[in-house]
């Protein structure tokens, strides 16, 4: 999932589409975003996995939960709620609360709808995104502490856009062999960032006492500006995921290298709904 807990009050601008039709080819990103179909790891279990969020190993600074089910009725989807706060010291300096839920097609693991909400001390913000075929269009409506909520809607045309959940279903459904690169177009609030991953080879590695078989893939994030250049972070040294090397490729550990040390998020609690 994108690293840390980000607050975004800025909606993003339009003109996209006037932006493309002044030049004669998409910039190179573009054609880079992986488009295949999902492989063979595409099926998942219904799971709820809990993760806590830390700073230089020695802080506890969150936790939040993921749970993933099938609807009852029977649909061809993956439903996936989210939903997390800080915590302890972590708090005290920042409060803040989230819950997400995503709808996500079994068949090609493309969102539907995403929804997130989410609260600090002083503003509460919530975003609607609805995934069209080749747009995706953005409600967000921000309201400061004792302020007049303020909607605004905008989008982003792109025609294979993933939010934060189905992104990872797409990633992990992939044979993930060492060297090979996923790149994907993801959107957690109301703009888009370019995803780039590596799998850079095989660990073992221990998470919370735990020792697993593992992926590891270095990952690279850049925000895309209304004029379609990328926007990179030279503040965010390094991010790496480590994800289950077995069939379930779970996700087991985010770690982003800051200017001021990392930040991570492990997995602490896994269990099958089924």
């Amino acid at each position: 999932m994108n690293p840390g807990f980000l607050t975004v009050l800025a909606v993003l601008s339009t003109g996209v589409a006037s932006v493309l039709a002044q030049n004669d080819e998409a910039p190179s990103w573009m054609e880079d975003v992986t488009r295949m179909p999902p492989g063979g790891h595409a099926n998942l279990r219904p799971v709820k996995l809990g993760y806590t969020l830390s700073w230089n190993n020695r802080v506890n600074a969150g936790k939040f939960q993921i749970s993933v089910v099938e609807p009852e009725d029977g649909s061809d989807q993956f439903i996936g709620d989210a939903s997390g706060q800080s915590s302890g010291f972590a708090r005290v300096l920042w409060p803040y609360d989230f819950r997400a839920r995503s709808v996500i097609t079994q068949e090609s693991l493309r969102p539907i709808v995403f929804q997130l909400s989410e609260k600090d001390r002083n503003a509460t913000n919530s975003y609607d995104i609805i995934f069209e075929s080749d747009r995706q269009v953005y409600t967000t409506t921000a309201q400061k502490k004792n302020e007049k909520a303020i909607t605004a809607t905008s989008g982003f045309d792109f025609d294979f856009g993933q939010d934060v959940l189905s992104s990872a279903f797409y990633l992990r459904s992939h044979s993930l062999e060492n060297g090979e690169k996923i790149s994907m177009v993801v959107t957690p609030f109301n703009r888009p960032y370019l995803t780039e991953l590596k799998v850079m080879g095989r660990e073992t590695r221990k998470i919370k006492g735990k020792t697993y078989s593992t992926i590891r893939l270095d990952v690279r994030v850049g925000k895309i500006n209304p004029d379609l250049s990328i926007k990179t972070y030279d503040k965010i040294k390094q991010t790496s995921l480590w994800v289950s090397d077995d069939e379930y490729r779970i996700p087991l550990e985010l770690q982003s290298q800051i200017s001021v040390g990392f930040v991570s998020a492990r997995l602490i609690d896994l269990k099958w709904l089924e």
